[in-house]
């Protein structure tokens, strides 16, 4: 069948999806995608809301893995975009195209439970847990064994704590392979052995680049993944973030706590050198020292910290660390001695099970200690070295991260340069109506581009509001001018409206002023951060149509409200970051040491992709209208300002 007979007013999914409508852009965007594939290129499309871009790409790669007989991978960030394709969009293919294939929807290995860990931390691992509800959720896991299909996190009904499932998940480290008496009813190879067959693979970003990280330190093309040519990454412009993570050295004191437990926890007598299970005395008192200069290493890093000038909010401290050896490694000595020492035991095991608990534990000890000494040294200048202090909950969680000021050569070496094909599609790609500052983030230069224009009418479904006189956003008028005019434009549509903010101090503090006016003339209100969760709270919203949401950054984006019940989009600030992390400053830092202009080369795009994400809030159907009200003058007032109304649909413009 061609493209036409599929997407076309007469075609498949015409004649069996009840109300769908045939768009050009999708066909367009079909046909690129088709292209890409076949002659082997890359592709970067932005495809606006409503263009149905996941028919757009799946029909391409469901066509190209048939007639190559080659698995082409589909990796999302989201968990709802995954059940999108998983749950509807794929299964419906399924049922309508002339050709059978198979797909299998991939999670990483740590998502799945091991039987044999499992029976270990049942036969002599309980006491590493000293709660009830940990020892609890050990049962109940227990009992969920033998129910469940997949053997998944996510097919739990509940989640437990992530050192509960860290003791029990399948682990690359702490595995025998086919020599493991479970290797035929493992939950991990079972879905590795349904993955070699597929057509497509359905990941998320974050195994997508535990895949390409496990292949790059290992030189080989053996990953997590089986070999793939063909690569189609939605939600795209979380492609640099979720590389930057995976390429990032992280240390901190529960995983210091946690690994030192496993050896030996000595309010419970147990973990690997307790009596009851390899009676070493010597890892016992090695563990107790490691614990107490552990204690003593984290003490002189929040002092360390502290001393230095500047940053911090809340009950969070973030700061860079320029100086190497800014305190003494005296954590280093300890693991050192732990590392020989379950060496030596390794030798020692009396049964197979233990040998591999052993080895896992070796081979941590060596991850701890290299990582330690990489942050404190500080021997890749290419890192940003960096600590977060959190003071919440009952103990303070204080991490060491090493992060790559920038991903762009290793996206180019050993993502672009390694695949066939990698399409990109996003519906929010472009700044200026071109992808260069986008291709410039994660080093691609050659591609094939597309924008694929949203099909719906903005014209007529939308008004962009912006009040004449607001104060600038840096003056003590500006909270008080916004509260003023944000009472006034949700009289104006009775609630049914999302208030966009850029931080929680000023949506508190506006919040605390509308909501009472509001609730007093029969409008309910939500606000992020506060009793409900994010799901619950979007869920309310939907069912109360004159309600209003007051959220902050994670309301910009990935958020699908449709109908009446989202009439207005209030955003009070165009959304710039005050390049205060240390990655961000980082980043400024080099444009500028290479002639750059910060401002127009980082923190303007991004503030421009980030309003084009406020925008698409609103809009999610052919049948939805609305409001956005723009409250930042300088949209107006500055001359960048057109850049951001230049970046968004074609719509009527309201001055009040």
């Amino acid at each position: 069948m061609t493209l036409r007979e599929i997407f076309g007013p007469s075609g498949l999914i015409s004649q069996n999806l009840e109300g769908y409508e045939v768009r050009q852009e999708q066909l367009q965007m079909a046909h690129e995608v088709f292209r890409a594939l076949v002659d082997a290129e890359h592709l970067i499309v932005e495809a606006g809301t409503g263009v149905g871009k996941s028919f757009a790409y799946l029909i391409p790669a469901i066509s190209l893995a048939l007639r190559s007989e080659q698995t082409v991978v589909i990796s999302t960030n989201t968990i709802s975009l995954q059940e999108q394709l998983v749950t509807k969009d794929i299964p419906f293919l399924q049922r309508v195209l002339p050709r059978d294939f198979k797909v299998v929807l991939a999670k990483g290995r740590r998502n799945y439970l091991s039987r044999r860990r499992l029976k270990n931390l049942l036969n002599y691992q309980r006491g590493l847990f000293d709660t009830y509800e940990e020892v609890e959720q050990v049962s109940e896991i227990e009992k969920w064994v033998d129910l469940t299909v997949d053997g998944s996190r996510a097919d739990l009904p509940w989640q437990p704590d992530a050192q509960v499932w860290d003791k029990v998940a399948s682990d690359r480290d702490n595995c025998l392979g086919r020599n493991c008496e479970t290797y035929d009813t493992c939950f991990y190879f079972k879905v590795r052995r349904e993955m070699r067959n597929a057509d497509l693979l359905i990941v998320n970003h974050h195994l997508l680049f535990s895949d390409l990280a496990i292949r790059k330190e290992s030189g080989t093309a053996a990953g997590i993944l089986p070999d793939y040519d063909h690569l189609i990454i939605d939600e795209a412009h979380h492609l640099e973030a979720t590389a930057t993570n995976h390429a990032s050295v992280n240390f901190n004191n529960t995983r210091v706590k946690w690994f030192l437990d496993a050896l030996y926890n000595e309010r419970s007598d147990d973990g690997l050198a307790a009596p009851t299970h390899l009676n070493s005395t010597q890892l016992r008192d090695q563990t107790i020292e490691a614990r107490k200069q552990t204690n003593n290493l984290f003490s002189s890093i929040v002092k360390a910290i502290e001393k230095i000038e500047g940053g911090g909010y809340g009950s969070t401290l973030t700061e860079r660390i320029d100086t190497s050896n800014f305190v003494k490694n005296v954590l280093d000595a300890p693991l050192l001695d732990i590392e020989r020492t379950l060496k030596g035991l390794q030798n020692e095991a009396e049964t197979e099970d233990d040998e591999q608990e052993i080895t896992a534990l070796h081979r941590n000890c060596q991850r701890l200690r290299d990582e330690l000494d990489m942050i404190i040294r500080q021997n890749d200048p290419d890192y940003v070295y960096w600590a977060e202090i959190s003071t919440r909950g009952r103990n303070p969680r204080i991490l060491l991260n090493a992060t790559p000021s920038n991903v762009n050569q290793m996206l180019q070496e050993h993502l672009f340069a390694e695949k066939n094909s990698v399409v990109m599609t996003s519906a929010t790609l472009s700044t200026n109506r071109n992808f260069a500052y986008f291709k410039a983030r994660i080093g691609i230069d050659e591609c094939r581009e597309m924008l694929a224009h949203s099909p719906f009418d903005f014209k007529k479904q939308v008004q962009i509001h912006i009040p004449r006189w607001m104060p600038d956003p840096n003056s003590s008028d500006f909270t008080p001018a916004v509260i003023d005019k944000i009472q006034h434009y949700l009289e104006l549509t009775h609630g049914k409206a999302f208030v966009l903010f850029t931080s929680y101090r000023m949506m508190n503090e506006v919040y605390d002023v509308v909501a009472p006016g509001l609730e007093d003339i029969g409008i309910s209100t939500f606000k992020q951060g506060g009793n409900l969760s994010r799901t619950d709270m979007l869920q309310a919203f939907r069912e109360d149509t004159d309600s209003v949401l007051f959220g902050t950054s994670s309301f910009w984006e990935g958020v699908d409200v449709r109908g009446e019940a989202l009439s207005n989009v209030i955003i009070t600030r165009l959304p710039f970051e005050v390049p205060t992390h240390p990655v961000m400053e980082a980043r400024v830092k080099q444009i500028k040491e290479s002639g750059g202009n910060e401002f127009f080369e980082f923190s303007l795009p991004e503030a421009i992709l980030r309003l084009k994400q406020g925008f698409g809030r609103l809009i999610r159907t052919q049948t939805d209208t609305g409001i956005v009200v723009i409250l930042d003058p300088r949209i107006k007032t500055k001359n960048y300002g057109k850049q951001f109304l230049d970046s968004l649909p074609d719509c009527e413009i309201v001055q009040e």
